[in-house]
């Protein structure tokens, strides 16, 4: 199985990227020192993937066990050549954010496209928050663009590295941009304080497709062929202060290069039934991942069990 994003500027798949093709011709050649930046992003890729898959064998039992349960109808070798896609996806993965956080404006508008930010023009002329869902499918790190891209006032959660060197390097990377960057423990009160606020229109990035944190009441969602335990933060937030949902498609269309969709869940979250938010969020994911399964991010322990608590927490704060 070949990868489909195998090249950058080059060729992409051809499901749904032809605007974004004109797009990038329509730009002018790479610079000499761009190529060459590539080119070390390339073989830095290559080496991580080199190294994860055939040295260090990163994960591969959960890799396989992952896929195996996700994928029952395909063969051991279908899989496997899915292993390989989410090896080299996963060195592109590590390289991205440094070379993001090195390229300029216009090279990051290049690397990280949008798709119907209409939609946020009308939200935004409306007056209205917006929790926009994104996933671990594709690249998440490049939405520290957003603000570049949006009206609103842009917000996400942030979880401390040990390592204070690493910690200090990601949280002004994620910051620079303009993102308002919330440590995770206090998310949902300073969230749900802006949501309610009559001010500039806010938009909250929440990346909601990780297994929950120990202790957490458990609620699941029929998820890629099985019983998927979630976190139903955004949903919280959504039904206590009116937000309106949108759901954020991510496609890897050349190497480094994402396009981003934004989609529509819903206007009015108190309409919906319990956990229609966060049924629908994950159906749209499940979509994604199964028109490019290697883009996700499989090695983790997803479907490991989840301790819940005795009494289970309020659907509204």
């Amino acid at each position: 199985m070949k990868d489909r994003a195998e090249h950058f500027p080059g060729e992409g798949r051809d499901r749904e990227i032809s605007e974004s093709r004109q797009q990038m011709s329509s730009v002018p050649k790479m610079s000499i020192g761009l190529n060459f930046l590539l080119i070390i992003c390339r073989a830095a890729s290559f080496a991580i993937y080199f190294t994860t898959r055939f040295v260090l064998r990163y994960r591969r039992e959960i890799l396989e066990e992952n896929f195996k349960n996700a994928f029952p109808d395909k063969s051991k070798a279908e899989r496997k050549a899915l292993i390989k896609v989410y090896y080299k996806h996963l060195g592109d993965l590590v390289v991205e954010p440094v070379l993001f956080s090195i390229v300029n404006a216009n090279v990051k508008k290049r690397l990280a496209t949008y798709q119907n930010k209409e939609l946020l023009s009308k939200l935004y002329g409306e007056n209205k928050h917006v929790i926009l869902l994104a996933s671990h499918h594709g690249n998440w790190e490049y939405l520290i663009n957003l603000p570049r891209e949006v009206d609103f006032k842009v917000y996400t959660a942030y979880t401390a590295i040990s390592n204070a060197h690493i910690d200090s390097w990601v949280h002004n990377m994620r910051s620079k941009m303009g993102v308002e960057v919330i440590v995770k423990k206090n998310f949902y009160k300073t969230a749900l304080s802006a949501l309610r606020s009559p001010d500039q229109p806010a938009l909250f990035v929440v990346i909601a497709d990780q297994r929950p944190a120990p202790g957490s009441t458990k609620h699941s969602v029929k998820f890629l062929h099985q019983t998927t335990s979630v976190q139903i933060g955004a949903e919280r937030l959504a039904l206590a202060s009116n937000a309106v949902v949108l759901y954020l498609q991510c496609e890897k269309v050349a190497r480094f290069h994402y396009q981003y969709t934004f989609h529509l869940i819903t206007e009015n979250p108190a309409a919906g039934e319990p956990l229609s938010i966060t049924k629908a969020y994950y159906e749209k994911i499940e979509q994604d991942i199964q028109a490019d399964p290697g883009y996700w991010l499989w090695t983790h322990k997803r479907w490991k069990p989840v301790a819940s608590l005795s009494k289970a927490d309020p659907v509204v704060a």
